[in-house]
């Protein structure tokens, strides 16, 4: 199940459903339980009678009734309604559909101001051939750069800034303007794309070795979220980079501007990577605010800011006490501030003492310029939960890094 990043409804349809099967009592209580993570209590849904084996009038879920009804007009489609008729419309992928087909209309109908309609999505993505087929991988070229920076921007979080040319140069060279330099250890990166029969690029892969050849890393990986095209990605980058040592991806110090690997938005590159044997190694938390949230000036004598160099910014911590939360402001740039938060160690929490500490990093961010902020939360999510909403933080996504314990070069 894919939604719509924003969940601003701005485009015809507000993500897409891949069902199992046509059997409701199977298939409907584990998309209203994912849906009510994100929305809220689900309280009906209207859907195509003909498409399912039998449409009951309501179904018993987690204690509870759910009303389901009849949507006239609405082959390949389903409407969840959480109260006072708030209609989420979800394209419908039938289950016997090809995994690349349904994956590219999965992306295509939650993508940001989509206009297509659903039976419009299905048809050009049946006709389109397989993006694998006949495809071969190459060495990046100059000539492809706007074809990866697309890449790049399709898979962007609402909140994160696009890359730039001159960011893609970097992670190109393996440069950095850091300090310390996150690539000291790392040889030169490569790229590689994949291109169709017709030469157009459908993905793009980064990966490099440790100088002392001790692991290996898939820095980062764009295709679209097609399970073709990312499954070959991952499995060209580990033939690469050998066999024998471990391999990780998607770390925090060497990626295109995210912490690791958005599961929420990208959960086809997360299903290659767990098939290729990778493992889930660190989790963060990916936050956002915007600027219509008013948040008065507190300020604590305990809590104590010094200078941070990686990244550029102020470290905020209490004094004399290395169990607290702690957190890191980074310098914003074009307006955009970044927050980096490390939960306290278990039995330390000090709500009062916390909630000093995030206003004075937001105090920071907003002297030097920045109109909107990104936090990225690392710990136990349900300690800070309440702080981070007080403050009007909204969760976008669940950011994971992984690791490949033992990479056989023939997989």
């Amino acid at each position: 199940m894919f939604l719509e990043p924003t969940l601003t409804r701005d485009g015809t349809l507000d993500g897409a459903w891949w069902p199992h099967s046509t059997d409701l009592h199977r298939e409907l209580p584990a998309l209203v339980r994912i849906l009510e993570d994100r929305l809220g209590p689900i309280l009906r849904v209207r859907l195509d009678p003909a498409a399912w084996d039998e449409v009951p009038a309501h179904l018993f879920i987690d204690g509870r009734f759910l009303r389901v009804s009849g949507l006239s007009a609405t082959s390949n489609m389903i409407r969840v309604i959480r109260g006072n008729q708030d209609g989420f419309l979800l394209l419908v992928v039938p289950p016997d559909t090809a995994g690349p087909i349904a994956a590219a209309a999965m992306r295509t109908a939650a993508r940001t101001g989509n206009t297509m309609s659903a039976n419009e999505i299905l048809t050009g993505c049946r006709i389109a051939p397989a993006p694998t087929e006949g495809a071969r991988m190459r060495r990046y070229r100059d000539s492809d750069r706007e074809s990866v920076l697309a890449l790049i921007d399709a898979d962007r979080l609402p909140g994160q800034p696009s890359c730039t040319p001159e960011m893609l140069d970097q992670a190109l060279a393996g440069t950095s303007h850091r300090d310390p330099d996150p690539w000291a250890d790392i040889e030169h990166p490569r790229i590689d794309v994949l291109v169709d029969p017709g030469s157009h690029v459908v993905g793009a892969v980064s990966y490099a070795v440790h100088r002392d050849r001790s692991a290996g890393q898939i820095l980062w990986l764009h295709g679209r979220e097609i399970l073709d095209v990312v499954a070959a990605l991952v499995s060209h980058a580990l033939r690469e980079l050998g066999g024998g040592k471990p391999v990780h991806a998607f770390t925090a110090v060497l990626g295109l501007g995210l912490a690791a690997l958005p599961t929420g938005r990208r959960p086809v590159t997360r299903k290659a990577l767990e098939h290729a044997g990778f493992a889930a190694r660190n989790s963060w938390r990916y936050l956002r605010r915007g600027t219509s949230f008013d948040l008065p000036a507190t300020t604590s004598p305990l809590v104590e800011v010094v200078a941070s160099k990686a990244p550029p910014g102020w470290w905020l911590k209490v004094h004399d006490d290395d169990s607290a939360a702690e957190l890191v402001a980074q310098q914003p740039i074009d307006g955009l501030g970044i927050l980096w938060w490390f939960s306290a160690a278990d039995g330390h929490a000090d709500p009062a003492l916390e909630r000093a500490l995030l206003l004075q990093g937001e105090a920071l961010l907003r002297e030097h310029g920045a109109a909107e902020t990104i936090l990225y939360a690392a710990g136990d999510p349900e300690q800070s939960g309440a702080l981070f909403d007080d403050a009007g933080f909204a969760e976008v996504d669940h950011l994971v890094s992984f690791t490949r314990p033992n990479n056989a070069a023939a997989d």
